[in-house]
């Protein structure tokens, strides 16, 4: 930098920044290190249980291979057709690059339904985790007979609780 720019904008001298930037790196100590290291190994073992969980549903792989299909169709479409409106009069320009730009919004509804079906999944699996939570706490009594009737007779006191959520 010229002295001129570094006096209209106020900045240090061009050493003064290069040598306060080497001063400044700071190495976390050991005890830092470890509990980032947990963290990190307990963040992996969750994400692990959630992968292994999905491997057990049937058509959720399918699912996912298909939309990155349709995805990355439409991305090799999307290049296609910039490619194109580049080499194009400037009149039909505006409706190839109209075209290319739908194109990258149907890659990205594809991934995102990919994702969106991992979560819907996932959020299934936990109501059904919390179902079978509240069916052992009750002893094994989902409340439901043979014809799916509710079992349970509630007092007024305990229908107003859980409508508050307590």
């Amino acid at each position: 930098m010229t002295k001129k720019l570094e006096e209209e904008f106020n900045l240090p001298p061009m050493e003064e920044a290069i040598a306060a930037q080497e001063e400044v790196e700071v190495v976390p100590t050991v005890e830092e290190t470890k509990q980032e290291i947990q963290v990190v190994s307990h963040g992996l073992t969750v994400a692990e249980k959630i992968n292994t969980a999905f491997k057990e549903i049937k058509g959720l792989e399918d699912h996912a291979i298909e939309m990155d299909d349709i995805s990355e169709k439409a991305l090799d479409s999307y290049t296609q057709l910039m490619q194109l409106g580049m080499n194009v009069s400037d009149m039909a320009a505006g409706k190839v690059f109209s075209e290319a730009s739908n194109m990258l919004k149907i890659a990205l509804e594809a991934k995102d339904t990919k994702t969106k079906a991992k979560l819907m999944q996932l959020d299934l699996m936990l109501k059904k985790a919390r179902l079978d939570k509240t069916k052992n706490q009750n002893g094994g009594d989902d409340g439901f007979n043979e014809d799916g009737n509710s079992t349970h007779v509630y007092d007024r006191n305990e229908l107003l609780k859980i409508m508050k959520g307590d």
